[in-house]
C-alpha cells in the first residue's frame, strides 16, 4: 500500500503561542506528521509548513487531515499546498 505526503501551510491563530501551535499540530491523529518548519512571511508573522503522511488507498484521508488541522484551537487556517507519493 502506497503513501501520500501532503504539505500544508498552517497559519497560527496567535503568533505568541507558536510553540504551543506546533505541539498541537504534531499531535494530529488523522495522519503522521513528519515535519514542521517555521516560515517567516514578514511583519512578525510566521506560518508553518507541515508535512503529513497518509495512506494512499484510505478513502477521504486527506480531507480528514485538513478538517482536523482546521479544527485545532490554535490554528487559524490550514491550506493544502502540495502532494506527492512516497
Amino acid at each position: 500500500m502506497g503513501k501520500t505526503m501532503v504539505i500544508y501551510r498552517v497559519t497560527p491563530r496567535y503568533m505568541g503561542k507558536l510553540e504551543e501551535t506546533i505541539k498541537q499540530v504534531e499531535g494530529l491523529k488523522a495522519g503522521q506528521v513528519v515535519d514542521v518548519k517555521k516560515e517567516p512571511i514578514g511583519f512578525g508573522v510566521t506560518v508553518l509548513k507541515v508535512g503529513v503522511i497518509v495512506a494512499e488507498k484510505e478513502e477521504g484521508a486527506i480531507e480528514k487531515v485538513t478538517a482536523e488541522l482546521n479544527s485545532l484551537e490554535l490554528v487559524e487556517e490550514a491550506e493544502q499546498q502540495e502532494m506527492t507519493l512516497v
